[in-house]
């Protein structure tokens, strides 16, 4: 039976997100062994917060929870697909729907989509 390899990362595996309805990939963020444990617990995506050093629960601040509707571990075990229901328009901290916003084309990155909210209203920065 495959078990998650928290070992392999320091600790800390890459979770891929993804909106269970559009297939859209929001975002990537880590988590470690106590994260998972939380997810699993309340149902909305925990992540480890590398810069921080603390768990970080997606949406606290913003109000954009991540709801699990899925969960996919790739077959090394070190690497977690989570689908979600992304309440909030939001995934991304800096107000886009993704976080894979930039777009590269014809030697330019360029944005794709628009924001939906603006991360001074939101985070005070």
């Amino acid at each position: 039976m495959i078990e998650i390899d928290f070992k392999k990362g320091d600790g800390l595996i890459p979770v891929i997100i993804q909106d269970e309805a559009t297939h859209q990939v929001l975002m990537l963020g880590y988590m470690n062994q106590e994260s998972w444990e939380e997810t699993l617990k309340t149902g909305k995506v925990t992540f480890w917060s590398r810069s921080r050093k603390k768990l970080w629960l997606k949406g606290e601040t913003s109000g954009h929870v991540q709801e699990v509707k899925g969960i996919y571990l790739d077959c090394d075990g070190d690497t977690l697909l989570i689908k979600v229901n992304q309440v909030g328009e939001a995934a991304c901290h800096t107000g886009f729907q993704s976080c894979f916003h930039n777009h590269y084309e014809k030697g330019k990155w360029k944005i794709s989509g628009k924001k939906i909210f603006d991360p001074k209203e939101v985070y005070g920065k």
